[in-house]
């Protein structure tokens, strides 16, 4: 599980940044609910991110996809001399050539993994991989580049990972070389990365994602038309069929080259037909494409929340509220913090101001706010720590609104008067 994420030089985030799943020490509303317990830790079940358009909401979840894409650029011995590192620097002032910095903290099988590396364009400049286990910390790699020497300095906890160091090039994680000579403690972070997390934005051709196929399964459609129904869709089944899609070969340099077929899933939504009188004639089938946005959405995240029930994954879900009521954004987040989830993450971010004032703790809810200098600034409602004198029962969504936790848009008054009150432009 997911327990903290530190960024630094990367994307909009161009100083230090922490997003943390630690619940806080101090509150105790929701603890039995909102809250799990593992080992020693107790992290939050969700997490809300709220802020601007532009603020970098989105940007702290392409952070993560930026490190685990650095991780999974490690293919094979013969190629490796030909990747590119996936740095991608904050650009709007500073030190152009600095270095993205990333630590992330995990909790696997009951051990606490701490990982870090720093890297520019060219090169891994330091990493480092703890493990603390029963209170004890044992650091298990510790890689530097030495520019004096114009070479690395390694510490490492095992022989097989000395020996291992010769295989790891300057534009390579030697945490991806651990994992493809199957380090067990380089397998269970790979495996998080792999297969623990989800990006509901990930999707961009929904006919194709597997969780898409798994309603050819009856027990899961069930388990995802109960969803629909009690959102209130009305949709009373599903059809998920088989269908080939023919994709021209863009790759291939051989002008009569086969085309590529493509396996994907069609889906139809069947519901409820009435006469003018109000009496049901039988169902009626609509095909998803020509179903609503929010119903499509609906479809997908219900999909993801069945197939995901008690593995301990961690989910993140962009731009929440988009194409759903508000009243249906709070069924989903009550299932997100009811006892009935008992070991899933989920992160949202979202422009829904009345999901503030949802039974959500201090430490859930995060706001993202960019600065004059365009750089992202992430923090708790947490951190505010007069909170802790104030009534339980005071709005934050009307706090938000007068501006007291910052992460708002500001209007610039003067441009708006000046635009709204030049002439019509006439051709």
């Amino acid at each position: 599980m997911l327990v903290d994420f530190r960024v630094k030089n990367c994307l909009s985030y161009k100083e230090e940044t922490l997003f943390s799943m630690v619940a806080g020490s101090r509150i105790r509303k929701f603890k039995d609910t909102h809250t799990i317990k593992i080992e020693s830790l107790r992290l939050v079940k969700s997490a809300f991110v709220f802020g601007p358009n532009g603020s970098g909401k989105s940007n702290l979840f392409s952070a993560i996809k930026v490190l685990r894409s650095l991780l999974f650029n490690f293919e094979n011995l013969n190629s490796v001399k030909k990747l590119r590192l996936p740095y991608q620097p904050f650009k709007l002032g500073g030190d152009g050539e600095s270095p993205s910095e990333f630590v992330i903290s995990l909790m696997l099988d009951g051990s606490l993994y701490d990982y870090e590396i720093h890297y520019n364009a060219e090169q891994v400049l330091y990493e480092r991989l703890t493990k603390i286990d029963d209170m004890q910390e044992e650091k298990l790699f510790l890689r530097e580049w030495d520019a004096s020497v114009q070479d690395y300095t390694y510490e490492t906890a095992q022989s097989t990972h000395k020996e291992l160091t010769k295989y790891t090039r300057n534009n390579t994680a030697l945490l991806s070389v651990l994992n493809v000579f199957n380090d067990a403690d380089a397998a269970k972070i790979f495996e998080w990365f792999s297969h623990k997390i989800l990006f509901l934005d990930e999707a961009h051709r929904l006919s194709s994602h597997p969780l898409i196929r798994k309603l050819e399964e009856e027990p899961f459609k069930q388990e995802v038309i109960k969803l629909l129904k009690i959102a209130d869709f009305s949709i009373q089944d599903v059809t998920a069929r088989r269908v080939e899609r023919m994709e021209k070969n863009t790759v291939s340099y051989d002008f009569d080259g086969e085309d590529t077929v493509i396996q994907e899933v069609d889906i139809d939504l069947h519901y409820l037909s009435f006469d003018n009188e109000g009496t049901p004639l039988g169902t009626e089938t609509i095909n998803w494409t020509m179903d609503s946005k929010g119903t499509v959405r609906m479809l997908h995240l219900a999909c993801v929340m069945v197939d995901a029930y008690n593995k301990g994954k961690t989910i993140f879900i962009d731009e929440f509220d988009t194409a759903f009521h508000v009243s249906i954004c709070e069924f989903l987040m009550a299932i997100m913090n009811s006892r009935r989830n008992e070991c899933n993450q989920f992160i949202v971010t979202s422009h829904e101001i009345d999901l503030l004032d949802q039974p959500l703790r201090s430490d859930q809810i995060w706001f993202v706010n960019k600065s004059f200098k365009n750089e992202s600034e992430l923090y708790s409602l947490f951190d505010f720590a007069e909170l802790q004198n104030k009534r339980g029962d005071i709005s934050y969504a009307k706090r938000y609104l007068k501006g007291e936790f910052g992460a708002t848009p500001v209007i610039n008054e003067y441009l708006s008067s000046e635009y709204l009150g030049e002439a019509e432009v006439h051709e």
